[in-house]
């Protein structure tokens, strides 16, 4: 069973006298607990809110985050609101604390942080059903309509940045928490792992373009954030003008010039051949490469070279390929290995993770 957590305004829990240890509560300041709540607040939530003039902006932001249990806008005296029916359609309580006591106000609240653990969920607005979604789009309204269900379903988004071109690329994940704006859309991105990535993004990186990628059921999509500014460890970055087909589902790093990682691949009508990989993944390699009869949707015997670890053997999967100049080529390719030796190369990639971060890390200090 879920526990319900109940947030406060301090004012108002000032004013109630409410300690923290009536029920699970997070008490502070209303700016910070707005954010809190839009980056950590779940479902059967309850979230008690001074009335003041933008309330329902600020509910509409509660919502698309999926937090669907009561709002209590706490009035200071008798108000007037000319919208109760449809405020209460939408999980919103209005209470006058010129007609409720302050044990009277704890009660309740109880009793809603009980309820709220026992009952279902209010269903969510009906929605016209979006048409499906087209992939590659430039269209704004089809493109904010996918990051909308993104924030809604808080999934994790892939962000890669390459803080200078002598460094590798560093590749973290994050989340969604807000989307504002209507002629100029802006996502907030907070919940960063590893947390660092934003210091060191804003000490290094100065502003320089972050691509993105998600995967949703077989299909994974790229984009580019163009970020706005960094503040208290979120970025916010303009809505993406295009989304595209990205070729990679995984997590991928660059390999250590100094020590790379070998591919030993055996061609069909030719002696096998080595190359260095260009990155690697737990679902795949790329590499470029002057060699030109790799053929699409091929599968290749191969064998591979992690450093420090024994040959893995197992076959690839050519799903990519092209011309970068002359004899000169890009290749992406899927690899087949037993599932005992992927283990191998998630250590790799989750441990050169580390080492990529670390490096950036040193050159700030």
């Amino acid at each position: 069973m879920e526990t319900s957590t109940i947030w406060v305004a301090g004012d108002i829990a000032k004013q109630l006298g409410i300690a923290g240890n009536e029920f699970p509560c997070r008490i502070m300041e209303i700016k910070q607990l707005i954010y809190e709540i839009l980056k950590d607040g779940r479902p059967r939530d309850i979230i008690v809110l001074p009335f003041f003039r933008n309330y329902t902006d600020v509910l509409q932001h509660i919502r698309e985050r999926g937090i669907l249990g009561p709002v209590i806008i706490y009035t200071q005296g008798e108000t007037m609101f000319m919208n109760l029916v449809d405020m209460a359609s939408q999980g919103v309580i209005f209470m006058d604390s010129s007609r409720f006591s302050k044990p009277i106000m704890i009660g309740f609240l109880t009793f809603m942080q009980k309820s709220q653990e026992v009952t279902g969920l209010p269903s969510e607005p009906e929605e016209k059903k979006p048409r499906a979604f087209t992939k590659p789009t430039d269209n704004v309204e089809e493109i904010k309509q996918l990051f909308r269900l993104i924030m809604r379903k808080r999934s994790r988004l892939l962000v890669t940045c390459q803080f200078r071109e002598d460094l590798p690329t560093l590749t973290v994940t994050c989340e969604i928490i807000q989307m504002v704006g209507e002629v100029e859309t802006r996502l907030v991105l907070d919940k960063f792992n590893p947390g660092e990535f934003v210091g060191l993004y804003k000490q290094m990186a100065k502003g320089k373009p972050i691509t993105g990628f998600i995967t949703r059921d077989e299909e994974t999509l790229g984009f580019e954030f163009e970020v706005v500014h960094t503040v208290m460890g979120k970025i916010t970055t303009l809505l993406p003008k295009s989304v595209y087909e990205h070729r990679r589902k995984f997590f991928r790093v660059e390999p250590d010039a100094k020590d790379p990682v070998m591919i030993y691949i055996l061609p069909l009508d030719s002696p096998t051949q080595a190359f260095s990989v260009r990155d690697v993944s737990e679902g795949g390699l790329g590499l470029s490469a002057s060699f030109s009869t790799l053929n699409l949707d091929t599968i290749y015997p191969i064998a591979l070279a992690l450093p420090n670890t024994k040959l893995i053997l197992g076959s690839i999967k050519i799903m990519f390929k092209e011309t970068i100049k002359g004899d000169l080529y890009n290749y992406g390719m899927t690899l087949i290995l037993h599932e005992s030796d992927l283990i191998p190369v998630r250590q790799y990639v989750y441990k050169r993770q580390a080492g990529i971060l670390a490096a950036i890390r040193d050159l700030t200090l």
